[in-house]
């Protein structure tokens, strides 16, 4: 299986992944639902915006991904990431950072915590949607 394809001089495309369920854990839930509305090939996906509601809906259904934002209201996102990693059941989710924040300090964190990839906002879905691909692929290869 090759992992990228020849795009007439575009540079390289990278194969779609199997469906995704994603939750998006964002205060700016209609900014993150725009954004998971815009990605291609989601079994299903789920917007809420506290770290509290992003554990009760992995309790009721584990997601292939978590797309966290690091400033929620009632905590931060990355203890809620370094929680899913934590915990036998979901150590397997991959994490991705979506913030507004760009430190190397919250980069760092956000790493150690187990996340997959760190982004900072404004994204637009076409970006969103590789680095979905990339940390999916990666997770693919290191896998078997």
């Amino acid at each position: 299986m090759s992992a990228s394809r020849n795009t007439g001089g575009r540079g390289p495309t990278f194969a779609p992944t199997s469906p995704m369920a994603v939750l998006f854990v964002d205060p700016d839930m209609e900014g993150a639902e725009r954004l998971a509305r815009a990605l291609p090939n989601l079994s299903a996906f789920a917007v809420v915006p506290t770290a509290q509601a992003a554990l009760s809906a992995i309790a009721v259904r584990v997601p292939d991904l978590v797309v966290s934002e690091i400033d929620l209201p009632d905590g931060n996102g990355v203890q809620l990431l370094a929680r899913i990693h934590g915990a036998a059941a979901t150590r397997r989710v991959l994490l991705m950072v979506l913030t507004h924040r760009a430190t190397v300090r919250d980069k760092i964190a956000a790493f150690q915590a187990g996340a997959d990839d760190f982004l900072v906002k404004p994204v637009d879905a076409d970006q969103l949607a590789t680095h979905v691909r990339l940390v999916s692929r990666f997770r693919q290869v290191t896998s078997n």
